[in-house]
């Protein structure tokens, strides 16, 4: 991915799972923030909930249950 400002690319720094309590919980399941070691530009992507595809095929439920067990855990 290029930056909107420089053009170069960008440095990808991680993904990280939007927690429950946060505002954004609602709408979105994970962030990804990306920089430009060029310009210094810092770029946040959201990915929507209803995008995100279930690569394990289990139910909403048995991922939350998952989720919440596994919470304070670092990936």
């Amino acid at each position: 991915m290029k930056c909107w400002h420089c053009n170069h690319n960008l440095t990808w720094g991680g993904d990280h799972d939007i927690d429950e309590d946060t505002t954004l919980f609602g709408e979105y399941s994970m962030v990804t923030n990306l920089s430009c070691p060029e310009c210094e530009s810092f770029v946040l992507v959201y990915l929507p909930k209803d995008t995100e595809e279930s690569e394990d095929g289990w139910d909403d439920e048995t991922s939350t249950q998952i989720k919440q067990t596994s919470r304070g855990f670092n990936r």
